[in-house]
């Protein structure tokens, strides 16, 4: 990065205070923000941006105290994010260039201007769209279709015949289309069901580090468009995901759960299998449904309750040891009065 105080505010659609030539090179935060940087600060933070060394702050309204220069907008934590994505964009530029050590397939067709990096290995009868980027040591498997604009980062393992649409985000030793658990008790032993079913991943989802996408035993796997997962999410066979969907990390979605569209399902939440979230539900940390959840709720505890009966659960849970004290007390006074009792009958 490397722009003046004028080119980021014509592109925030900002009003510059101060030098529109000064030069920055980065973008921080408050506290560790340089004289070259810039940073920024919603209306609740202004007071703590007095003491920033940013040289520019990105600010909802002109404020004297602040000795920087600025750039005034309605929404700085939106500009700075704007800003951000440039910085990105740069960062993950490559040379649209097929390694040598990179091994393609037969029948592979393949967009322009892709990038394919060294010891990728491409099935065959994959399709791959324009502008992707798929990087080092990556495993797209037979029959996979691939979209436009999508990163597939090192170590990632696309199984055969799953689909995905464009400007999705896989990043690393996440695997999409790996069989789904599905065994039958037959006789004392665990007999494998083949799971021949396959992944449909929408445009612009992003799935985080280290995640496993299971194949559906004979249907589909679905995640909707512009679901977001975080690193560490295990989603079942024959799972089911509306649009625009927020899995934070941890999260295990058992075999054929329907998940309606923009759930947010907090850290280490998870359900049973076979169950329906309602849109818009949102599961606090820790949270496992054990049956359906309707929908524009919030939930917690386990089993899933809604999230104030959650909480009432858990403050009562922190008096049972002075409880269990009075208890006690309680039974002891009640067998002396049953004593007296007896003595005077």
């Amino acid at each position: 990065m490397r722009y003046t105080l004028a080119e980021i505010a014509a592109r925030i659609g900002g009003r510059v205070v101060g030098d529109e030539n000064l030069v920055l090179t980065g973008i921080n935060s408050l506290e560790s923000a340089t004289a070259n940087e810039l940073s920024f600060a919603e209306e609740k933070y202004l007071e703590k941006a007095v003491s920033s060394k940013a040289g520019a702050l990105l600010v909802p309204r002109h404020d004297e105290a602040l000795p920087q220069a600025l750039i005034i907008c309605e929404h700085p934590f939106r500009a700075a994010g704007k800003i951000m994505q440039e910085i990105d964009k740069a960062a993950q530029m490559v040379e649209s260039t097929i390694d040598q050590n990179a091994t393609i397939g037969e029948n592979v067709s393949l967009g322009n201007n892709l990038h394919i990096g060294p010891g990728a290995v491409i099935g065959n009868d994959v399709i791959i769209g324009d502008n992707s980027r798929i990087y080092a040591n990556t495993y797209i498997g037979r029959g996979v279709t691939l979209g436009a604009n999508c990163r597939i980062y090192p170590g990632v393992v696309i199984r055969e015949n799953c689909s995905l649409g464009d400007r999705v985000i896989i990043h690393p030793n996440s695997v999409i289309g790996s069989d789904g658990f599905g065994f039958l008790q037959i006789g004392g032993c665990n007999v494998k069901i083949p799971q021949i079913g396959g992944v449909i991943i929408e445009d612009d989802v992003e799935i985080g580090a280290l995640c496993t996408i299971n194949r559906a035993a004979l249907d589909k796997t679905i995640i909707g468009r512009g679901t977001k997962l975080d690193d560490h999410v295990h989603l079942g066979h024959g799972v089911k995901v509306g649009h625009e969907v927020i899995m934070c990390a941890q999260v295990g979605i058992s075999g054929s759960v329907k998940i309606g569209n923009q759930v947010l399902l907090g850290p280490r939440s998870g359900t049973v299998d076979h169950i329906e979230i309602g849109d818009r539900a949102r599961l606090m940390a820790g949270t496992s449904a054990a049956k359906d959840l309707a929908g524009d709720q919030d939930y917690g505890g386990i089993p899933a309750v809604p999230a104030k009966q959650a909480l009432r659960q858990l403050m009562a849970a922190t008096h049972l040891p002075k409880d269990r004290g009075r208890l006690a007390v309680l039974e002891k006074r009640v067998q002396e009065l049953e004593k007296l009792l007896q003595e005077k009958l």
